[in-house]
């Protein structure tokens, strides 16, 4: 991967970030991202994410209802690809600065045109969120409950 400098100005609604980040029990690893807003937290700035996964085969259909998919090659993702409204966290701007001053970071582009759309109804569809979550997911892309 060419080294990428970490600028949060880059990095918008539904931009998809590739980065080196650890889940605690899993192995660490370059993860994508599809980025909802960016925030601040006791002064510092963090980019509020989703994480877009390929092991589609960890989810029910159930589950896939409140769920963005995406064929390979449909989009930025070279495989089958799962955003998961439910898998939200904050990716700290000084996380990603450290990683990309690694050279383990990277913006991969934009979701396409049709991706509000389909984010909004997966999260009005899920039946796993709770309203509260829903509720904040749809106002951090300007949308009502």
């Amino acid at each position: 991967m060419n080294q990428q400098y970490f600028d949060p100005l880059q990095i918008s609604r539904y931009t998809v970030i590739c980065v080196y980040y650890e889940y605690p029990g899993q192995p660490a690893g370059m993860k994508l991202f599809v980025s909802l807003r960016q925030g601040k937290e006791l002064g510092e700035g963090y980019c509020s994410c989703i994480k877009a996964t390929s092991q589609v085969h960890h989810f029910s259909p159930e589950m896939l209802k409140g769920c963005v998919q995406y064929k390979a090659g449909e989009t930025l993702f070279d495989l089958d690809t799962v955003v998961d409204p439910s898998n939200t966290l904050k990716l700290w701007h000084t996380t990603m600065n450290t990683e990309a001053d690694l050279g383990r970071y990277k913006i991969l582009g934009k979701m396409p045109a049709d991706f509000h759309a389909r984010f909004v109804a997966a999260v009005r569809a899920s039946t796993t969120l709770e309203p509260k979550k829903k509720a904040a997911l749809l106002e951090a892309v300007g949308e009502p409950l």
